[in-house]
């Protein structure tokens, strides 16, 4: 499951499999195995994936088919900069009129 979770969330990056061998001073087999599922990352170089994707480690290994905060990610990348401030617009306008809603009258 990490090799196939890893590939996934590399690609997301718009990252080769050489970009990532690089940036974590490993070799392009090394990565190339983890993702085939011939051999699997140590626990630090684990902690660093995650860290670096902002990825939960729980996703990574597959004990969770979500991560909320990869899935969010996904989401504002795919929106303009001028939608993500209209989404942000829109979320405060929504905490306000809950608070008016809640407020003593």
């Amino acid at each position: 499951m990490i090799g196939e979770r890893l590939a996934e969330v590399r690609k997301d990056h718009g990252e080769t499999q050489a970009d990532l061998a690089e940036s974590l001073g490993v070799s392009l087999s090394t990565v190339r195995t983890w993702e085939q599922e011939k051999n699997a990352p140590s626990h630090e170089m684990l902690v660093v994936m995650c860290k670096r994707y902002r990825i939960s480690s729980d996703y990574l290994l597959g004990l969770s088919d979500v991560d909320p905060a990869y899935e969010q990610t996904k989401q504002s990348t795919a929106l303009t900069r001028e939608e993500l401030l209209k989404l942000r617009e829109y979320e405060r306008f929504l905490i306000w009129q809950r608070k008016a809603k809640n407020a003593p009258r």
